[in-house]
């Protein structure tokens, strides 16, 4: 069966002979049924312009590919004169049989020939060359973009909070002295007290003059001071977040007719 995409590099590529002569670029890559591993490749360009769209088919096993080029294990020659295939998809088993007797009997030539036997893939016998479909589906590929997220504004408000501050007030209190009377001090008071005429009689309380006492209070003043400074800046964190997406892929139906074949 062919292959448009087994192999994703050699599709497109020039092909060489041994000796590293361009034979034509390689259109079509045909897989072997059982194993699926690459065993033919279609090269077209370079070769005959007469087979039109039919490409010439060479063995692929041990080839070397580097440098967008495949350098195949046989010579130009002997792929110049392989026999052509009907189809340029799909090989029969008796067009592979005629491929693998065609390069097992080239002869050896240029710099590079050897008594070697080319190794020609094999195919089981009365195995049908199988058509191939390439399936295609959705990937997920996740980045990120950086785009506007909100706005952030500095503003002042104010805020009123209690404070309660200590403090020490001083006040003043009355006190009672007593000073003891000297001899002289009593005559004056007795001689006082006779010169009124009053002698012996109860005598009356007197009363002295009010005395002010004084108290500190708390004297409280507010002053608007600066406290301290403060700058709007930006830092980066890091979240982790899930996408969900709903991703398509082909999947393959076999449909088959009761006709048959004729």
């Amino acid at each position: 069966m062919a292959s448009d995409s087994a192999l994703p590099p050699v599709i497109g590529a020039i092909a060489d002979d041994r000796d590293g002569n361009p034979l034509g670029t390689i259109t079509t890559v045909f897989l072997d049924d059982v194993t699926g591993r690459p065993t033919w490749v279609g090269l077209t360009d370079g070769l005959d312009a007469t087979s039109g769209d039919v490409p010439v088919i060479a063995p692929i096993s041990d080839a070397e590919y580097s440098d967008d080029r495949l350098r195949l294990p046989v010579a130009g020659e002997a792929v110049r004169t392989a026999p052509r295939v009907a189809q340029p998809d799909r090989l029969s088993p008796e067009e592979e049989t005629t491929l693998r007797e065609h390069y097992r009997s080239a002869p050896a030539t240029g710099r590079h020939a050897t008594t070697d036997t080319v190794a020609i893939p094999t195919v089981p016998t009365g195995t049908a060359a199988d058509t191939v479909m390439t399936l295609s589906e959705e990937q997920l590929q996740v980045s990120t973009v950086v785009e506007p997220w909100t706005r952030a504004v500095l503003r002042i408000e104010e805020v009123t909070e209690e404070v309660m501050v200590p403090v020490t007030i001083t006040r003043q209190q009355a006190r009672i002295d007593y000073l003891p009377l000297s001899p002289t001090d009593r005559s004056d008071t007795t001689g006082s007290a006779d010169a009124a005429g009053v002698p012996g009689t109860e005598r009356t309380t007197s009363t002295s003059e009010w005395v002010t006492l004084y108290t500190e209070q708390p004297a409280v003043t507010l002053e608007r001071v600066p406290v301290e400074r403060v700058r709007l800046r930006t830092s980066w964190a890091s979240e982790e977040t899930t996408v969900t997406q709903e991703l398509r892929r082909e999947q393959v139906e076999l449909s088959t007719t009761e006709t048959p074949l004729t």
